[in-house]
């Protein structure tokens, strides 16, 4: 179940009033396609865009940017906030509930089309998936609809 925060401030209080896990999703975007990547070789995690956990100190916009870095590869800045949201779900093994903070970046042109990368012992493979429809699950697409209003500037970087 997902539900929306008015603010990042709300979201952040709420997640310390009741201790709960902050994680961010970073959404890459170039024109109309959206970075994911899948597990190799199995792929049994699904669809998903680079996220993980703030850690202690940090701001949802830096965890954003170090997980992007960790997890892809890339070295981008200057992300835009879209919101943030209460997730709740009953996963095979456990209930979860986290404060998840949505972060979009532009990606340069000239980025590969697919590539892989090592990440925490698992191997990452990249690709573009269509915006409107990227195929995403953990319930990642709650913050399509802010991603696809949101105007961004190509990266340099």
């Amino acid at each position: 179940m997902i539900t929306f925060y008015a603010t990042q401030a709300e979201a952040r209080a709420d997640a310390a009033a009741r201790r709960l896990r902050e994680k961010v999703l970073c959404f890459v975007v170039r024109g109309q396609k959206l970075l994911v990547f899948d597990h190799v070789p199995d792929g049994s995690a699904g669809v998903q865009v680079p996220a993980g956990g703030i850690e202690a100190g940090e701001t949802p916009e830096a965890a954003a940017i170090r997980e992007l870095r960790e997890e892809s590869g890339l070295h981008l800045s200057g992300p835009q906030y879209l919101c943030s949201y209460l997730w709740e779900a009953q996963l095979p093994h456990r209930f979860t509930r986290q404060v998840c903070h949505a972060y979009a970046f532009a990606a340069p042109y000239d980025l590969s089309d697919t590539w892989q990368h090592h990440a925490d012992g698992h191997l990452f493979s990249f690709r573009w998936a269509d915006l409107a429809d990227p195929g995403l699950d953990w319930e990642m697409d709650a913050a399509l609809p802010y991603l696809q209003q949101a105007t961004l500037r190509p990266s340099d970087s």
